[in-house]
């Protein structure tokens, strides 16, 4: 842990750093990518810094709310962990993810506690001490240290290691809370509430950390959230970027690569657009968001000739693997194709 982070100091949220090169990872080998904020994004990051709430983003699906808690998480890395030493340099600001699912219980975010592996193990121990050397060798006084203490059979989730203490304030982001049933936010209130919890397993408390985390909650509204649950957070609805704002993170994100290609740009721009403004009103259509455009861009680039990318852009309604980074059920196909073969 760094010790960069003292509870003094006040952390700020710019979105003004620099960019992360292309295929930068962290410890954890996870990627980053530029992200440009908006000014009333950034104040919302800030505000849940200083009021030490959980931020809730809504908004549709690609619009950018998952990449957020990750660019706060580099800017911080560089900001304040490689900028106070040269030591520092290959470390990087504690940052967990919780990807929900459909399934998925309040507590598995927190810890899972592995009963039947206890068990297996005392046994394992009850049987002939003799046979049980030949067997394992040394592993035997392992084995016997494990189930001394029922922590060995304790790990923790990215809830958990978030509310663990830190030398500085972790970052945690809740990915989706809307894809889980409607009890698992209200099972969370008091975790949010008061940063801490139990583990009657093994009889331990873990308090409120001094350094709390900063929590990031995404939702893309499949479900509504109950408002024991919003009341606990602020809220912020991500807009879909504006046509300057996507063409700045082409360019953020592209740099050299898009810095002669005006025209391709602009025309992937315009098919984006156009399929954008036809979905948007369809009911069960969903329009593509910014993700699958960078995808979109990106297999536009990657052609060895720009000129079969511009032909491709000019047929897409014919091109169904192109297409399909934008469109990605059939009747949205379909749909396309009528309006442009019609």
């Amino acid at each position: 842990m760094s010790k960069a982070q003292t509870p003094k100091q006040k952390l700020e949220y710019t979105g003004k750093s620099q960019p992360p090169q292309k295929g930068v990872k962290d410890l954890k080998q996870r990627e980053y990518f530029p992200y440009l904020p908006s000014p009333d994004l950034i104040e919302a990051v800030n505000l849940a810094i200083a009021l030490e709430r959980p931020l809730l983003l809504e908004g549709e699906p690609g619009c950018g709310k998952t990449r957020l808690a990750a660019a706060v998480a580099y800017e911080f890395t560089k900001k304040y962990l490689q900028k106070q030493d040269e030591s520092e340099q290959s470390k990087w600001w504690d940052y967990y993810i919780w990807n929900i699912k459909s399934t998925i219980r309040a507590r598995d975010g927190l810890y899972s506690y592995d009963a039947v592996a206890r068990l297996r193990d005392a046994q394992l121990m009850g049987t002939d001490p003799q046979r049980l050397k030949e067997f394992l060798g040394e592993e035997t006084q392992e084995l016997k240290k494990r189930l001394q203490d029922k922590k060995n059979y304790l790990k923790f989730g990215a809830l958990g290691n978030a509310l663990q203490e830190h030398s500085h304030r972790p970052i945690l982001l809740i990915d989706e809370i809307d894809k889980a049933d409607g009890d698992f936010a209200n099972d969370l209130l008091l975790e949010l509430e008061e940063l801490r919890f139990e583990v009657p397993e093994t009889g331990d408390s873990y308090p409120t950390p001094d350094h709390k985390p900063i929590i990031f909650i995404t939702s893309n509204r499949e479900k509504p959230l109950p408002e024991p649950f919003l009341r606990r957070c602020l809220y912020f609805f991500v807009d879909f970027p504006s046509e300057q704002r996507l063409r700045d993170i082409i360019n953020q994100r592209f740099g050299e690569q898009v810095k002669d290609q005006e025209e391709l740009v602009n025309k992937a721009v315009e098919r984006f657009d156009d399929i954008r403004q036809l979905l948007e009103n369809v009911p069960g259509s969903r329009p593509p968001g910014t993700s699958e455009f960078l995808e979109f861009l990106t297999a536009l680039l990657n052609k060895d000739d720009i000129k079969k990318a511009l032909e491709d852009l000019e047929n897409l309604s014919q091109k169904l693997p192109l297409l399909g980074t934008l469109l990605k059920t059939k009747q949205d196909q379909e749909l396309y194709q009528k309006r442009k073969n019609g």
